[in-house]
C-alpha cells in the first residue's frame, strides 16, 4: 500500500490540522476512566512572605500555583498512603490544570484524581482532601470533590489554547 492509498483510507487531508486543545482533550478523554474523582481547589490570592526585613503580602502568580499544586499532591499522597508514600513512593495519579490566568478570574486548580486504594470509599475522599489542605497554607477553605465524568476533561481544559497547553501541569501527571 502506498502513501496515497493510506491517506485515502484514513481520510487524511493537510487542511485539517489538529490543535493542542483538541489533542489534549482527546488524550484525556481516553484516560478519564482512570481518574474517577474530580477536585477543584480555590487558592488564596495573596501569599504571606516572611523575610529578614519583615513580612509582606505578595500577589499569587502562575508559578506559585505550580508550587502549591505540587505541595498539595505530596501532602495528599502522605495523608492517603501514610508512610508508604515516603518509603515506597506510593502515590495517587493526578491530572492538574491551573485556571484563571487567561480568563482573568481568581486563580484556582482543577485536579482529576486516580489510583485510589480499594479500601478508600468515595465518601471518605472529602475528609482526606481537608486533611491535606490544612498542611498547605496557600489553599483557601473552599473546595469541591465530585465524581468525574467525560465532561470533566472538557471542563478542566477550557482554558487550554489551540497552540499552548502550559496551564496543564504535565510534570505532576
Amino acid at each position: 500500500m502506498n502513501l496515497e492509498q493510506i491517506r485515502i483510507k484514513t481520510a487524511y487531508t493537510e487542511a485539517i490540522k489538529i490543535n493542542s486543545k483538541s489533542a489534549t482533550r482527546t488524550w484525556l478523554l481516553q484516560l478519564c476512566k482512570n481518574y474517577p474523582i474530580a477536585l477543584t481547589l480555590t487558592l488564596k490570592q495573596t501569599m504571606l512572605i516572611k523575610c529578614d526585613k519583615g513580612t509582606y503580602l505578595k500577589k499569587l502568580t502562575r508559578s506559585d500555583c505550580d508550587t502549591i499544586a505540587e505541595s498539595f499532591t505530596k501532602k495528599l499522597n502522605k495523608v492517603v498512603f501514610k508512610n508508604a508514600a515516603i518509603r515506597y513512593g506510593k502515590k495517587l495519579n493526578y491530572l492538574v490544570v491551573v485556571e484563571g490566568e487567561r480568563s482573568c478570574k481568581k486563580l484556582h486548580i482543577h485536579i482529576a484524581l486516580g489510583n485510589l486504594p480499594t479500601h478508600i470509599r468515595f465518601n471518605e475522599v472529602n475528609d482526606l482532601v481537608k486533611k491535606a489542605k490544612k498542611l498547605v497554607g496557600e489553599l483557601d477553605e473552599q473546595h469541591k470533590v465530585a465524581i468525574a465524568d467525560s465532561g470533566w476533561t472538557d471542563y478542566i481544559t477550557k482554558e487550554v489554547s489551540k497552540a499552548d497547553t502550559s496551564n496543564v501541569l504535565w510534570h505532576l501527571a
